[in-house]
């Protein structure tokens, strides 16, 4: 895991490793579910694009993240924009929030970069700091993704990537620990929270001849 952290760290002083703008996805989920001027987490908020258009829309916008980095890169993003959220370094197994603090959550391609361990203390944090009723929206990587077949195999889910292809987007990942889901293991991680619902989004590249596989999650606490 830290070297995971260390190497997101450092990702994350390259502005080519900071995308602008929110996904399609977590943009229609928010309208979607989320009462306009509710108190809402990223979860893993990175160089912050989300946590920007959290706050654009008229969101009470919270980010946090493991890395100070990206964290500097989010608050650099939000004064060139003359925006404000509430920013915090912390990790995703340790959240610095009130139990029943927020009225919704966002955790975008952050999970699946951390232990089993992790991602379950996670999870938890993840429930306790909703309101109940309130939503969370989760995107992890399944066992279709193209980085899975190659992978080095600890487990069924727990592997380490290795991509010999320098023109994809996993070679940056190269050498790193990564964990993958299928839907009984989202069901187990995530079996506190009374409802789930579990989505696909696969994008396919270069005539269709390999795929990012994401399940896009739905919890209700």
């Amino acid at each position: 895991m830290m070297q995971n952290q260390n190497e997101w760290c450092e990702l994350h002083k390259d502005k080519r490793h900071q995308p602008k703008y929110p996904s399609d996805d977590v943009v229609t989920f928010v309208f979607k579910n989320f009462s306009r001027g509710g108190t809402i987490l990223d979860l893993g908020c990175g160089a912050g694009r989300h946590v920007k258009f959290l706050s654009e829309v008229g969101y009470d916008a919270y980010g946090c993240d493991y890395s100070q980095n990206g964290i500097i890169a989010t608050k650099s993003l939000l004064e060139e924009n003359s925006l404000n959220a509430k920013l915090d370094v912390a990790s995703v197994s340790d959240l610095p929030y009130s139990d029943n603090f927020f009225d919704g959550l966002i955790c975008y391609g952050v999970l699946y970069y951390n232990t089993k361990e992790i991602i379950q203390k996670a999870a938890n944090e993840i429930h306790r700091v909703l309101k109940p009723g309130s939503k969370a929206y989760v995107v992890v990587r399944n066992l279709d993704d193209y980085r899975y077949k190659d992978s080095i195999k600890e487990s069924v889910y727990q592997v380490t990537i290795n991509e010999s292809d320098q023109s994809r987007s996993a070679f940056k990942e190269n050498g790193m620990p990564m964990y993958f889901f299928d839907k009984d293991e989202v069901k187990r991680i995530f079996s506190k929270f009374k409802n789930i619902e579990i989505n696909r989004i696969l994008r396919s590249h270069e005539n269709d001849s390999f795929a990012d596989d994401d399940y896009a999650i739905t919890l209700t606490k």
